[in-house]
């Protein structure tokens, strides 16, 4: 397990809703935040809307059109007995393992996020408040993408966000990243041939400081 990405910028709930219906018409998700509205965080035990599928992951997926996809309130992070706290990253190769093995198969769904954030293994700043060294924080989008969708799974009133290794994009900051799933790959992450996405070298990545 390696911790990361515990900060997302995400959308209401309505906005989840918006996602779905285009996702439903195959239209290009364009989801823009009004402005100067301040775009609500998630963090590790808050809530997050998802778009949860109304069938099971580990079958065939059917065409992403009406009444196939819901919007859910999770919230973000597995509460295990072996772990403090909670478990809000979950590793794509550790999809046969105890822990994630069911919700790999059965309870896979994504995320939608303006951006997200990671901190850098090695550069450090300054803190405002304190004066010591922490690291520093970078906030990440996909070029010319105002939404973007990120897999999860989830279990009972919970969501992990799934990660897999970084590509040339991220791995200067940190060497995981989440697992972006395009929209036209939806149909594959809700089904069993999931595990072909993890290579996520094709995506590309817009990191600034934070």
């Amino acid at each position: 397990m390696y911790a990361m990405c515990g900060r997302c910028i995400i959308l209401t709930f309505d906005e989840v809703l918006e996602v779905i219906r285009e996702i439903e018409v195959n239209s290009p998700v364009n989801i823009e935040p009004d402005w100067p509205a301040r775009r609500p965080l998630a963090y590790p035990k808050a809530s997050a809307p998802l778009i949860v599928p109304k069938f099971d992951t580990a079958l065939a997926s059917p065409a992403l059109t009406s009444e196939a996809l819901s919007a859910r309130e999770l919230s973000w992070g597995f509460e295990e007995s072996w772990k403090p706290g909670v478990v809000f990253n979950t590793r794509i190769e550790s999809a046969g393992k105890p822990t994630w093995r069911e919700s790999m198969e059965h309870r896979r769904c994504v995320i939608p996020v303006h951006a997200f954030f990671e901190a850098h293994r090695e550069e450090t700043y300054p803190s405002p408040k304190t004066g010591r060294p922490v690291k520093r924080q970078y906030e990440f989008c996909v070029p010319g993408q105002d939404v973007v969708l990120i897999g999860c799974i989830w279990r009972s009133s919970t969501f992990s966000m799934v990660t897999t290794e970084a590509n040339a994009d991220m791995a200067p900051i940190h060497h995981r990243m989440p697992l972006i799933v395009r929209q036209e790959e939806l149909p594959l992450w809700f089904g069993p041939g999931y595990r072909k996405l993890a290579d996520r070298s094709s995506i590309r990545l817009e990191a600034k400081r934070a």
